[in-house]
This record gives C-alpha cells, structure tokens and sequence, in this order.
C-alpha cells in the first residue's frame, strides 16, 4: 500500500476512468471484426483489463470516500451552489414590452428576479465557490489515503 495525497488520488481517478472508457470502446470495436483480422486484438486480454480497473477505481472511489469525511459538508456545499448559480444562469428574465406572434399585438413580460439581480447573485455564488474550493484544495494537498500499489500501476 502506498499514502498518497487525496489531489493525486483524485488525478489517478481521473486517469483510470479515462483508461476504462478507452478500454471499453476497444472491446466494443474490436469484438466483432473481419475473419482476416480475427486474433490481432485479443478481447479476452481487454476484458481482463477492464476488470482490473474496474476494481482499481473501486477501490479507490472507497478510499476517496473515506478521506473526504473530513470535508464532505464543504462538498456538498459546493455542488449546491453550483447547481445554484446554473439556475440563476439559466433563468428567465425577460422583461418588458414585446410584439407577440402573428397577431402583431404587444405583451408586458414582469420578471421578478432581472437579469441584473440574476448576474449579481452568479457572481456572489461564484465567489463563495471559491472559496469553498479553495478550502478543498488545501485539504485534497494535506490529506493523504492508502492506495493499493496494483492501482498505482494501472494508472501509470
């Protein structure tokens, strides 16, 4: 077993997640091939490999898991407001006088939050975000989890 910090934990999480789409589409692609080509990628082979990462990033969502309890509140935090500040992105503000369809009528669209009040609340989300992540970061640089050494080498 080998102690690495949670921020390299999570860039190997990344790079066997990475390995496993790519391992996938390979046996997707190479299963079914021309009779001349049969036996130039051996899917067995893949298969096995794609079991090998799959219990690698297994083992390794469990030990991010258990080294984020530290920080779980702030995570969750942040992905609230993050899905937040994608509300107020995406909401509608429009306002105003507008020509309507066909008829050539006008209608008056009220909005209670504008788009003024809209962008200020981005802004002061993605501000709090920041520091959130600031936060995390600094805990993902000083807090360290156990890796199996088989999942090292899978990832490099």
């Amino acid at each position: 077993m080998t102690m690495i910090h949670l921020a390299k934990a999570l860039k190997l999480q990344k790079r066997l997640a990475g390995r496993y789409s790519e391992t996938v589409s390979n046996i997707s692609s190479y299963n079914s091939v021309l009779e001349e080509q049969k036996g130039k990628v051996d899917i067995e082979k893949l298969i096995a490999q794609r079991d090998a990462i799959s219990a690698a990033l297994i083992d390794l969502k469990v030990a991010l898991y258990k080294g984020n309890k530290g920080i779980q509140k702030e995570l969750y935090t942040l992905a609230e407001k993050k899905g937040e500040a994608d509300m107020y992105r995406s909401l509608n503000t429009r306002s105003g006088i507008e020509r309507h369809g066909y008829q050539n009528t006008t209608v008056t669209y009220v909005a209670t939050i504008t788009k003024a009040m809209a962008d200020a609340k981005v802004r002061q989300l993605e501000s709090e975000m920041d520091a959130l992540q600031d936060t995390v970061d600094a805990y993902n640089h000083s807090t360290k989890i156990e890796i199996a050494q088989s999942t090292m080498d899978l990832a490099s």
